[in-house]
């Protein structure tokens, strides 16, 4: 062999025998110890805790035997309660939003003056003043039609 190679493989094994050395003295780090995990119970109950009698009586009471059967939580309604439940009321015409202020007649042509909240209005018989249409105008009464409910409603002069 070389001198060269020589020097190098001793400088190697002087590192080597160093490195030994130092790493013999390094204090090991210990991680705390640590107690195992409560113990879980996981074995299940023995037939004998199993109470037969409690099943056979919620079997009586109308429990479903088979677990996979559909299931509804809506309350249970009594057919006598079903019957006698009312029927829906009828909706009725919100009350008319009009107030009368005066009319004019105009040769033959009658001209009533209404007010609805801040807005005035001239109106005349077969008008229509949104979901409201004026039907007839006589000295005691003005007669209006809902028209979403089609129901008559007067207002009085």
């Amino acid at each position: 062999m070389k001198p060269m190679v020589k020097h190098v493989l001793a400088g190697i094994a002087v590192l080597g025998a160093l490195a030994s050395v130092v790493a013999g003295r390094e204090q090991p780090s210990f991680a705390p110890v640590r107690e195992p995990a409560a113990r879980v119970e996981t074995r299940l109950p023995a037939v004998e805790d199993i109470d037969v009698a409690k099943l056979a009586a919620r079997v009586d009471e109308g429990a479903k035997v088979d677990a996979f059967a559909p299931r509804s939580f809506s309350p249970v309604i009594p057919p006598q309660a079903a019957q006698a439940a009312p029927a829906p009321a009828k909706p009725v015409a919100p009350a008319l939003p009009f107030r009368y202020v005066g009319k004019m007649l105009d040769g033959d042509k009658l001209a009533v003056f209404l007010v609805n909240g801040n807005e005035s209005l001239a109106v005349a018989a077969g008008d229509r003043v949104g979901d409201y249409r004026v039907e007839r105008i006589t000295d005691a009464e003005i007669l209006f039609t809902y028209l979403p409910l089609k129901t008559k409603q007067s207002l009085p002069l």
